[in-house]
This record gives C-alpha cells, sequence and structure tokens, in this order.
C-alpha cells in the first residue's frame, strides 16, 4: 500500500528527462513539478489522519490507493504538464492518508518487540519506488515510452486495492486518541526536522537521474543507478529495523546520524566527477532517505495511542519537504547542479540537528 501511495511521484521524478523532452521543458522542471504531490499530502496529512479514527484503517486504506490508482491512469493519460499535475494532486491526497492507516495498521497488529521491522516493511515502499523509477527508464520509458510505466503501475494499484485486508479483531478494537497536547509542540518541533530532511532525500528521487545524466551517464545508466540507489536504500531501512527489535536504542537518534551520512553522499555528488556522483548518490540514497522507518518507529512507541494523529503530524513535515524540495532544488539545478547537490547535503545537516532536538523534548516510554 506504502509502494501505491508514492509510485506516481518517484516514476514522475525518474523518468524526468523523457517527460520533458516530450513537454518541451527540462528535466529539472518536471522534478519541480513533484512539488505539487507534496502539496496536497502536506495539506492533507494532519486532516485526514484525524479521519483515520472516524473511517477506520480498513476504509482509509481502501480510499488511498483507490486515490492512488486514479492518481496513476491520470499521469499516463496526461497531454500536458497541467493535466500531470492533476495526476500527482490526486496521488499526493491517497497519501496523505494511506501513510497514517498504514501506521495504524502496524501499531494494531504487530507485536511491539517487532515494530521496528514491521514499520521497516512498511517503509519500504519508497525505495521500492525508488528502485522502480529507475528500471522503469531502460526498460520502459526509452522502449515502449514514459505513459505505459504509468499504466502498469496503476494496474497494480488496481490488485492491491481489491486485496485490502478485512479487519482483524485488533484492528477493528484499536480506538485511536488524540495527541497529548503537553507534546503537540515537540511533535511539530520533529515534524520541522522532516521538513529539512526531506528536502534533501526528495532530490534523488526528483532530480537523480537527470543529474546523472549531466554528469555524464548515458539515459539508461542514469535509470540503473537511481535503481540501485532504491536497493541500497532498502537495505538500510530493513536492516535498521531489525536492528531496533533488537536493540534499546532511541530511534530519533539513529534518524539523526542517517541524515549526517546521507550528507557525505550528496557531498560526493556536488564534485561533479562521473565516479564519485555514482558512489555518492547510492550513499545519499542509502542513508538519506534510509530513515524513515525508523522515524515513524519513534512516533508509534512515543504515541502508541495516537499513532494516526501524531503520525499525521509528522507526515506533515515530510510532506513539506516534498513541497519545498524538488521545487526549490530544481530551481538551483537550472542554475548550477553542484551547488544543488551541496544545498542537499547542508539541508540533510540541518535536518539531522532538528531532529536531535526534538527527541530529547518527546519522553521516550
Amino acid at each position: 500500500m506504502n509502494l501505491m501511495g508514492v509510485l506516481a511521484l518517484f516514476l514522475t521524478g525518474a523518468m524526468a528527462v523523457q517527460i520533458g523532452r516530450d513537454f518541451g521543458i527540462n528535466p529539472a522542471s518536471i522534478g519541480a513539478l513533484a512539488s505539487v504531490f507534496a502539496l496536497s499530502s502536506s495539506l492533507g496529512s494532519a486532516p485526514l489522519g484525524r479521519q483515520v479514527r472516524r473511517l477506520g484503517i480498513r476504509r482509509s486504506l481502501w480510499v488511498a490507493t483507490s486515490a492512488s490508482c486514479t492518481a496513476l491512469v491520470t499521469c499516463a493519460a496526461s497531454r500536458s504538464v497541467v493535466m500531470l499535475a492533476v495526476g500527482l494532486l490526486i496521488g499526493g491526497m491517497g497519501n496523505a492518508i494511506g501513510q497514517p492507516a498504514g501506521n495504524a495498521l502496524v501499531a494494531a497488529q504487530v507485536r511491539p518487540e517487532r515494530y521496528g521491522l514491521g514499520f521497516a516493511i512498511k517503509q519500504s515502499g519508497i525505495p521500492l519506488a525508488t528502485m522502480l523509477g529507475g528500471l522503469a527508464v531502460p526498460l520502459i520509458a526509452l522502449t515502449v515510452g514514459w505513459r505505459f510505466a504509468y499504466v502498469l503501475a496503476a494496474v497494480a494499484a488496481l490488485i492491491a486495492m481489491l486485496v485490502v485486508p478485512a479487519d482483524r479483531p485488533a484492528t477493528a478494537a484499536r480506538s485511536e486518541q488524540q495527541v497529548p497536547s503537553q507534546q503537540v509542540r515537540a511533535l511539530w518541533l520533529l515534524a520541522t526536522g522532516m521538513i529539512a530532511a526531506v528536502l534533501a532525500a526528495t532530490s534523488i528521487g526528483a532530480l537523480g537521474a537527470a543529474g546523472g545524466v549531466e554528469a555524464g551517464l548515458s539515459e539508461a545508466a542514469a535509470g540503473y543507478l537511481v535503481a540501485a540507489g532504491g536497493v541500497a536504500g532498502l537495505m538500510i531501512r530493513l536492516g535498521s529495523g531489525v536492528a531496533a527489535d533488537r536493540r534499546d536504542f532511541d530511534p530519533l537518534i539513529a534518524v539523526s546520524g542517517l541524515c549526517v551520512a546521507g550528507a557525505v553522499g550528496w557531498f560526493l555528488m556536488a564534485t561533479g566527477t562521473q565516479a564519485l556522483y555514482v558512489v555518492g548518490l547510492v550513499i545519499a540514497n542509502a542513508f538519506g532517505w534510509g530513515w524513515p522507518g525508523l522515524q515513524h518507529l519513534a512516533v508509534a512507541r512515543r504515541f502508541p495511542s495516537a499513532t494516526a494523529a501524531a503520525s499525521g503530524v509528522a507526515q506533515t513535515g515530510v510532506a513539506v519537504g516534498l513541497l519545498v524540495g524538488p521545487f526549490t532544488l530544481g530551481l538551483l539545478a537550472n542554475r548550477n547542479w553542484s551547488l544543488m547537490w551541496l544545498a542537499a547535503g547542508l539541508f540533510a545537516l540541518v535536518g539531522a540537528a532538528v531532529v536531535r532536538l526534538a527527541a530529547a523534548r518527546i519522553p521516550r516510554p
């Protein structure tokens, strides 16, 4: 379900070169168009996170997946940039309700001692979307056309919509509460840290392939590189989830550390050297975008009876980062690609600092 929620966004970013060529605009502008997805997601995350309590988890997931399917079909049929933006707008709304509903599902059906792996698997959708978006370039966009990639994704979303799991007793009986008022301010501080961290991280999905072409890679090689970054991100997410179940550490401190490690990758990409760009992208995507499972785990452990509502607030920060990131970094890329990657690394360091501050202000259970 998480994969379907973000697939429209990452397909658009990965195929920015091919889409931009058809629509007559540059790839960085297509990357900036991904901000539309984040706009609807940021506006909807907090209010729709609260609606999970009223709709129930199963119905919320059905609504989210239906929206994702509609978004992918709209993108496939788009004949203008405006229509493509409409598809991304719909996809963002689906993601806004799908994220907190998915968190509530994990919190209800997974044993607390397995939360780390549970949230890691749930958050594997983003690196999988990055990988599939990268593979879509050489296997689909450069052979049968970029529209067919959206069509295949829409079929997969339709299948996912039909197999949304029925509520189990633990899920149906779960009563989602509101976030305690004394912790709301600290939770919004965490959301602020997410803005900076995601602003950096979203650069890979939105501009990684186009940046690879700018660094001297072929379009196909750039697609495979982004796919490799997705695989590396998947490994870090799953590995950190398993580690969180086996060792006692604060997941938010780990999020901060991963952001710092990811910054190293962006700084390598900023050199403009082809070999360092390849190594840097894998590092940046693996570590700088390998922390969301830990972030959701931290929220679930700190707010065990208000997981959906708290996730909605934290997800607002993620969505704002997605909103500001592609647009801001796209503008920088139009001027200087190295400057853009350097800025991404600096934002990752800012996010690391703010998340660490929020960790100290939200008490651990």
